[in-house]
């Protein structure tokens, strides 16, 4: 009798009760976080897109349509519902920020994604006669005498 409860049966069954699930589980943990991963950088490839566009001189865009259309076309099945606005703009300054969900493998999980991107306005400017309190370079105002 004793040889019987000192068996080894259905040990390995037990084992892979218990090691599968965790392993599975660690697999669909870290697929999930480079789909977010993923989805985060597509959503800041947008929002630096849209800036872009709006931050050249005589822009006539804020850049959020820029960055919809990029987020759409790129971000096709992992960037999920995605939004752009260029709310935090002012004179001199371009901000976009491009927000959505990632795709998810693990049920009841949402993730959002939020990336913003900033960038000065390019403007044009001249010149203004010169540097104030400039001496001249030597020889730069040589007459017949000096040559």
């Amino acid at each position: 009798m004793d040889a019987r409860r000192c068996t080894d049966r259905g040990s390995i069954t037990l084992e892979t009760v218990i090691a599968v699930p965790v392993v599975l589980t660690a697999v669909l943990v870290t697929l999930h976080a480079a789909l977010w991963f993923h989805a985060r950088n597509i959503a800041l490839s947008a929002a630096q897109e849209g800036v872009r566009v709006a931050r050249a001189y005589g822009a006539k865009s804020d850049g959020s349509a820029t960055a919809l259309a990029f987020a759409r076309s790129s971000g096709d099945g992992f960037l999920l519902s995605p939004s752009a606005n260029a709310s935090g703009s002012n004179a001199t300054t371009v901000v976009v920020r491009v927000q959505g969900r990632s795709l998810s493998l693990i049920p009841f999980v949402r993730s959002n994604v939020s990336q913003v991107a900033r960038g000065p306005r390019e403007k044009f400017t001249t010149p203004s006669g010169g540097l104030p309190n400039a001496a001249p370079l030597p020889g730069a105002n040589l007459g017949a005498e000096g040559r």
